[in-house]
């Protein structure tokens, strides 16, 4: 309890929330979410170029579409295989040391690839990529969040996704300004250094700019008094401060010293307790409460309907600068997509056999619808919010569901180009709204000690849907493209079954 001498209290033990209620939001919280924003650019960048590198490299490492698929879904893989050990790692060691070792460690990674020749080392570069980039993904929210107080943690995590919307903006708006150019540098004997590899490195650089301002930073405090390091939290919350106010905590409280209160620890550290094969069969056992009565069928067809959202958007996204790049080069506008698809890839094999030359150039339609998308979802970002809660969440879910069910029933029927784009757009971008509201039915669906778990894990399976849609539309897009769809209607049809048996409220 504070008491009096003087004026002035003599000691105070405080909330950190109230503490940082009474500092105000400023410059720490603006300049976190850009940071925030950053780095969200990049990680997500890091695998939407990878769309726009198949084609690039394509004569370069003389790729097969099943070899593309295979590119697309590395960096994938390594997100899905790290995230959920990584958020156990950031509550062990600190969400700002993740974050900075994620940041910088995939930047190396990604400047190294930018001079690989070999498709399989390519491969393996980006995997390891999307392992150090999985500690991002796993830190971000959490670190931003608890630099925020509980009324501005939902909005700034909000803004901090639409960068997603940015970033689907950013990569096609940046490959058209690098690859619009044919130009190539000779390095050492066979190497060239093609615009391609340049693109690698435009993609890495919001990273390396929210990293190097995220040095600056402290630990968050709430973080640190979970660890009982009280001293260091009191730093962090003065610098915190001294960046908002221009005075350190002592001057904004009136007070001559401050103590904060300990946040209590939810359970115990896994990763510092435990080591080795110990450490993973631990994690393994705080997990398997969530496929237990009495949430454990819930939480099942939650991942199902995930799995399920991840594939089609995710799936259809990755694919679509091929998709519309062989489409721009049929003079035929009034064909389906699926012939457009076919005539196309018998021209290239026909140009193949009788001049011996690989085309990898881009059409410019590649770059602009890849950018109507990005901009369909920070419109789409925008309308969800606003219908969400008058609405409700389910109504809404199921009823992005039907109409991606329907577009994506029309594209085997539809040949007028504009109409073909708007059902591609509904198709990558109604699933991939939906990912956000079903996670926050997740949050609902499962007690509070396990969400956390809970989420992660949901991402983690998520994005092995995206790994599987990749690659399967790699081995049978151009060969069975009708089944393609068909298959990926059908996807969807589980997902709308599966939702329509969620218990999920339609109030938030």
């Amino acid at each position: 309890m504070p008491y009096f001498s003087g004026d002035t209290f003599v000691s105070n033990m405080l909330e950190y929330d109230e503490v940082l209620e009474k500092i105000g939001y400023g410059k720490t919280q603006w300049i976190l979410l850009l940071i925030s924003g950053l780095l969200t650019i990049t990680s997500v960048a890091a695998q939407q170029t990878m769309s726009i590198v198949v084609i690039a490299s394509r004569c370069e490492f003389e790729t097969t579409e099943a070899e593309k698929g295979v590119m697309m879904a590395a960096y994938v893989a390594g997100v899905f295989l790290s995230t959920y050990i990584w958020g156990y790692v950031c509550d062990a060691i600190g969400r700002r040391k993740v974050l900075l070792y994620g940041t910088f460690s995939s930047s190396a990674l990604l400047f190294i690839l930018m001079f690989v020749t070999s498709v399989w080392l390519f491969n393996i570069i980006n995997l390891l990529s999307g392992i150090s980039l999985g500690g991002v993904s796993a830190a971000i929210y959490a670190y931003l969040s608890e630099f925020n107080i509980p009324r501005h943690r939902a909005v700034a995590i909000n803004y901090s996704t639409m960068f997603v919307s940015v970033s689907a903006i950013y990569v096609p708006a940046t490959a058209w300004a690098v690859l619009s150019y044919d130009w190539s540098i000779p390095i050492v004997g066979d190497f060239v250094f093609r615009p391609w590899r340049l693109l690698m490195l435009l993609t890495l650089l919001p990273g390396i700019i929210g990293g190097l301002i995220l040095i600056r930073y402290p630990e968050s405090p709430k973080y640190l008094l979970s660890q009982q390091k009280e001293e260091e939290a009191l730093i962090a919350v003065d610098w915190i401060s001294k960046f908002n106010r221009g005075l350190p905590i002592t001057q904004v409280l009136n007070c001559n010293e401050v103590r904060l209160k300990p946040e209590i620890q939810a359970e115990e550290n896994i990763i510092s307790n435990y080591k080795g094969w110990q450490m993973l069969t631990n994690i393994a056992r705080a997990t398997k409460p969530l496929f237990q009565k009495p949430h454990g069928f819930n939480f099942v067809l939650c991942n199902v309907a995930l799995f399920c959202m991840f594939f089609s958007s995710n799936g259809i996204q990755l694919w679509f600068p091929e998709i519309v790049n062989r489409s721009s080069n049929d003079e035929n506008r009034n064909s389906t997509v699926c012939e457009i698809l076919g005539s196309s890839e018998q021209g290239q094999n026909e140009l193949m056999n009788s001049t011996n030359i690989c085309s990898d150039a881009i059409s410019t339609n590649t770059y602009i619808d890849s950018m109507i998308v990005g901009v369909a979802f920070l419109v789409g970002f925008s309308i969800q919010g606003v219908i969400l809660n008058p609405l409700g969440r389910k109504n809404v879910l199921m009823a992005a569901l039907i109409l991606s069910i329907l577009s994506g029933f029309l594209l085997h029927f539809v040949a007028n180009p504009i109409v073909v784009l708007i059902l591609f757009c509904l198709c990558i971008l109604l699933p991939g709204l939906s990912i956000s509201i079903m996670l926050g039915a997740i949050v609902d669906l499962v007690p509070t000690s396990l969400r956390g778990k809970a989420v992660s894990l949901c991402m983690s399976l998520g994005r092995l849907g995206t790994i599987a849609g990749t690659n399967l539309m790699g081995i049978i897009l151009l060969q069975y493209c009708t089944t393609t769809f068909a298959l990926l209607s059908l996807i969807l049809i589980v997902c709308f079954v599966v939702v329509y048996h969620l218990p999920i409220r339609n109030s938030a």
